[in-house]
């Protein structure tokens, strides 16, 4: 398998049209070695509730889907964690517009993986959470989406 720099891998994440997600994310920053990434995300008024916020259920996924990701891109989108569980934190009200969401590999073990983010809206924190997940092997179609690159 070929093997790609971070920003090979930023690169190719956001131009495949095989990776967008019910989020209009994109990947701005990404540290294989440390087992770190960072999205933008573009949030639609559309998923707001009446009072203008965004619903609390969509943001856990953001947090969720920046988590797995940070995963995901270190093992070079051989493997990949579905949840077991999470825990979000809604620190402040999140608005429709931009939004940043960091990711981070606390601990990676043989059969399970310990990860926590945030998401940043105005320069502070809106969202905390933290996740554990089993490590599975990404399905054949998703891998060899990069190998053929």
């Amino acid at each position: 398998m070929t093997e790609f720099t971070d920003q090979q891998l930023i690169e190719l994440y956001n131009k495949n049209e095989n990776f967008q997600s019910l989020y209009e994310m994109r990947c701005i920053d990404l540290n294989t070695k440390i087992g770190t990434i960072q999205f933008e995300f573009d949030i639609n008024k559309k998923y707001c509730n009446p009072t203008g916020d965004v619903q609390g259920g969509l943001l856990s996924g953001m947090i969720d889907d920046t988590m797995a990701l940070a995963f995901i891109f270190k093992t070079h989108f051989t493997k990949r964690p579905p949840t077991i569980e999470i825990k979000t934190n809604f620190l402040y009200p999140t608005k429709a517009g931009k939004a940043y969401g960091y990711g981070r590999i606390v601990k990676s073990g043989k059969n399970l993986v310990f990860l926590e983010g945030h998401l940043k809206q105005d320069d502070r924190i809106v969202v905390t959470a933290t996740s554990t997940a089993v490590i599975v092997d990404m399905p054949i179609t998703r891998a060899s989406i990069l190998s053929k690159k």
